[in-house]
């Protein structure tokens, strides 16, 4: 009977702590009004992934080649033609000109507001990229930590089960348990130790996840902030236009209708002016020449319907993904709102439930009103329990993320909105 108390205050002190209450977890508390003051080690996290990523470092590569296109926009459209002319018939004739061809309808203003439009289209790209590698890195720590709770929840099962076994079997040596009591001990030590395996191959895979992610690999990975604000009320539809998706689309949008003009001034006629000197035996020759192209073979008018069709279909498309980002931010704070509210519930009823069913537990185990085998069945329980928090925990966190990614707010989540970032490529 000595080891009842025993065996029951070590059992208690296995269960009655969740796995965040581990000094290396990570916790959650979604608070009504919380100051944004984000996390250095996140923020660093968050530079050296987009400085890694391969895929950022595609788009900050062609955003620099769309850059140098605007460079070459700048230029004159044209440049001057020198001519050397001889020819030796009866006399002798020699003579030098110089030829322009002047734009007179503007053509290299349009390129160049063609060429502008494609540096916002590559900038607004990046951003596109940065937001999605941003949402995928965090919610890849996010399961990391998650697989790591679980695993430390396992292994606090494992030594409670080995913990139960023993004592079990000590209680039988002294005959108050039957033998099938301990039978069901040793099944149920057997499967915290296949459980506990499990956790840590799901906590191995979970981290290699997010070194894939990230492209890094670090001993300590950065913590997620242990307060959360809450979701708001409703969602606002100004939100869509920070969107760094529907910001690239309006882009595309303008540099359509941009290349539109283009396509109607290359069919506006450029002349071309020249002037030439020479000689013919010993007289000087002097000659001015004006040249128009005629457009017989090609008038440019298919052009201007494909850029204007271009740009039909570039405005449908903007409206198609404002209506499905929409529906996804409407979709994300539900979800949001919803874990969050699931959370707040068991953090206020369910997480001081979970104690006091332990307390029960042992009052009952010590006066003898509970065998091994309900007891077990309570413990068990209570661990089910402790792990279904666990993974509602970081399903607050990967709707959170959702959410913000679904507003456009990772970055100024991250507090990084204002900074940007010049990868090498190559120079």
């Amino acid at each position: 009977m000595f080891l009842k108390p025993v065996y029951c205050a070590g059992l208690c002190l296995c269960l009655i702590l969740p796995a965040w209450a581990d000094d290396r977890a990570m916790s959650l508390t979604i608070v009504t009004d919380i100051e944004q003051n984000a996390d250095p080690a996140l923020q660093s996290f968050m530079q050296q992934v987009w400085s890694e990523n391969p895929a950022v470092q595609g788009a900050q590569a062609a955003l620099d080649a769309a850059k140098a296109r605007a460079e070459s926009a700048v230029m004159p459209l044209h440049n001057p033609v020198l001519e050397l002319d001889t020819e030796q018939t009866g006399t002798s004739t020699t003579s030098l000109g110089l030829s322009q061809t002047i734009d007179l309808s503007n053509k290299r203003e349009a390129q160049i507001q063609v060429a502008a439009r494609q540096v916002q289209v590559a900038e607004a790209a990046l951003k596109v990229v940065r937001q999605r590698i941003s949402a995928e890195a965090l919610s890849a720590l996010v399961r990391y930590y998650a697989a790591r709770e679980q695993q430390v929840l396992a292994s606090r099962a494992a030594r409670l089960m080995k913990r139960f076994a023993d004592a079990v079997q000590q209680r039988q040596r002294a005959g108050d348990v039957a033998a099938l009591d301990v039978t069901l001990a040793q099944v149920a030590y057997s499967e915290a130790l296949m459980e506990q395996a499990a956790s840590d191959s799901k906590r191995v895979e979970a981290e290699s996840a997010l070194q894939a992610v990230s492209g890094i690999s670090v001993t300590h990975w950065p913590r997620l902030p242990e307060k959360l604000a809450p979701p708001p009320d409703d969602a606002d539809p100004a939100l869509l236009d920070s969107l760094p998706e529907l910001e690239m689309l309006r882009s595309r949008m303008a540099a359509a209708r941009a290349r539109i003009d283009l396509a109607r001034k290359q069919g506006k006629i450029d002349p071309t002016f020249g002037i030439r000197a020479g000689q013919e035996e010993s007289d000087r020759l002097v000659g001015l020449s004006i040249g128009f192209p005629l457009f017989v073979r090609n008038n440019y008018q298919a052009e201007i319907r494909a850029a204007s069709h271009d740009a039909a279909a570039e405005t449908l498309a903007y409206h198609d993904a404002r209506q499905r980002a929409s529906a996804r931010l409407h979709a994300a704070l539900g979800r949001f709102g919803n874990t969050a509210r699931a959370w707040r519930t068991w953090r206020t009823t369910g997480q001081r439930a979970l104690g006091k069913q332990m307390e029960l537990l042992e009052q009952m185990w010590q006066a003898g009103e509970l065998t091994a085998t309900d007891f077990l069945i309570q413990a068990k329980q209570n661990i089910d329990t402790q792990a279904t928090a666990t993974k509602l925990m970081s399903e607050v966190w990967l709707s959170a993320i959702d959410w913000l990614a679904a507003s456009g707010q990772i970055k100024p989540w991250l507090g990084v909105a204002g900074q940007d970032i010049k990868m090498n490529s190559g120079e």
